[in-house]
């Protein structure tokens, strides 16, 4: 495990809170995915070219530090799914680009299961993961009422896609495409109908 080279970016000390808090989190998320959530603080300050003081200044502990990773992506989901509820067209379109989008941004968080467990009684990643189930749920809801998403689908199974996605990359690392094709397929009442190109293969849709 080595020290990654300083990319040239502003000087710490003239950012206000928010890009400190920002750039640390960004940092943190690409040190974990590359050399593990083992990966010592004082690695993941060298990457976002702070001091490791400055570092437990915006987050007191480790443990704090991946609670708020964790928020960052649940939130990303949650904002996934309201901005998907209140797109024009049709709910199931909404769904199923909103999964690709969301998995295509999200595709480099290997560490993401291990961290949720890690601090999953943390009371903000609690907070974090109901809003998430709440707006998933809304969409579900809504996706339902227009007959083609099967009728039995959850929150849970949204869950269950993100995990199995992270688990083909470690098959091959594009994988998690083919997982995300045949999770759609199997929610879609009308599968075996020719839909045209998805969006993981270069066809038209959400990117």
């Amino acid at each position: 495990m080595s020290i990654p080279p300083l990319v040239r970016q502003p000087v710490w000390a003239l950012l206000d809170p928010e890009a400190k808090r920002e750039r640390l989190l960004k940092a943190a998320g690409e040190v974990f995915a590359r050399d593990g959530l083992g990966t010592p603080m004082p690695i993941v300050a060298a990457a976002a070219g702070a001091g490791i003081g400055s570092v437990y200044r915006q987050f007191p502990s480790k443990h704090e530090l991946i609670a708020e990773l964790v928020v960052d992506r649940l939130d990303q989901i949650a904002e996934g799914a309201r901005e998907a509820g209140a797109r024009a067209g049709d709910r199931w379109a909404a769904l199923t680009e909103m999964l690709w989008r969301l998995l295509e941004r999200q595709s480099c968080d290997d560490f993401f299961g291990d961290a949720m467990l890690t601090v999953s009684d943390h009371p903000a990643v609690i907070a974090a993961y109901d809003r998430a189930s709440a707006s998933l749920d809304q969409l579900l809801v809504d996706t339902r009422a227009e007959g083609r998403l099967r009728s039995d689908a959850s929150p849970v199974d949204l869950r269950l896609l993100f995990a199995a996605t992270r688990a083909a990359k470690q098959v091959e690392p594009t994988a998690w495409r083919r997982m995300l094709e045949l999770f759609i397929d199997a929610l879609d009442t009308r599968r075996g109908e020719p839909t045209g190109a998805n969006p993981g293969n270069g066809g038209s849709g959400a990117r």
